[in-house]
């Protein structure tokens, strides 16, 4: 047994959610310690997950007919989990209940190495229930074949744009909080930002790191952009 990866949604979750090698994704009760829900849909080994927080619903003076969304699509509101791996699919699940399937993602042609909601906060901003974004129905994934690939997991899910440049494998993916880019670093030692409108590259860090760049993260607030390599060090970056 091998974990692939960990994500919890927010500080005060209920849940841990784990993937790994043996195929599956498992949601932990930190409550109990016990395993509560087990999801064996993938055919090889789990590498990554990513978590996205709920919305919540209106309270009080809401209209219960007006849809939830500006796409109309209640899956906007749901707290999900997508996960993918060497199978090279993603499978998009609600993150409560029976744990049901909203959406399987394939385009990618290689191991897909990580995944990425709409980097944000996972719990509601102050005042903002009831209302969504539609990039919060974004996700972005980064794979062996040396592409990012943006998609919507919204009504049953499809490929918005396919975004190349990287010379190697591409580990590591995140969604700019304000939805409008996709940044992205790999085996190539470049972080690269894409613009999600433009269909284009806006800019490359070269050498980035001296080896792989292998994980990156980003604050949901401030400007700072986290990079990791197989050089040991981490790196933080200043964004304009």
């Amino acid at each position: 047994f091998k974990c692939g990866g960990v994500d919890l949604a927010a500080c005060g979750s209920r849940f841990v959610v784990t993937a790994s090698r043996d195929q599956t994704v498992k949601f932990w009760d930190l409550t109990t310690g016990f395993c509560d829900a087990t999801v064996s849909d993938h055919t090889d080994w789990v590498r990554c997950i990513a978590v996205r927080g709920a919305c919540e619903a209106p309270r009080g003076g809401g209209d219960s007919s007006s849809p939830p969304d500006a796409a109309g699509d209640a899956t906007s509101r749901l707290a999900l989990v997508a996960s993918s791996g060497n199978d090279r699919t993603i499978r998009v699940v609600d993150a409560h209940g029976k744990r049901d399937a909203v959406c399987e993602l394939r385009g990618h042609d290689h191991v897909v190495e990580a995944l990425s909601f709409l980097c944000s906060s996972a719990l509601p901003a102050a005042g903002a229930a009831g209302r969504s974004s539609p990039s919060r129905d974004r996700l972005a994934s980064a794979s062996r074949d040396r592409t990012v690939r943006l998609w919507s997991v919204s009504s049953g899910g499809s490929c918005l744009a396919t975004f190349g440049g990287h010379e190697n494998w591409v580990r590591g993916v995140v969604l700019h909080p304000s939805g409008d880019f996709v940044v992205s670093c790999g085996d190539d030692r470049t972080v690269r930002v894409f613009d999600v409108k433009g269909g284009r590259c806006l800019r490359t860090i070269e050498d980035a790191h001296p080896h792989f760049v292998t994980c990156l993260a980003m604050h949901w607030t401030m400007p700072v952009l986290v990079t990791g390599g197989v050089d040991n060090v981490v790196r933080c970056w200043q964004l304009d």
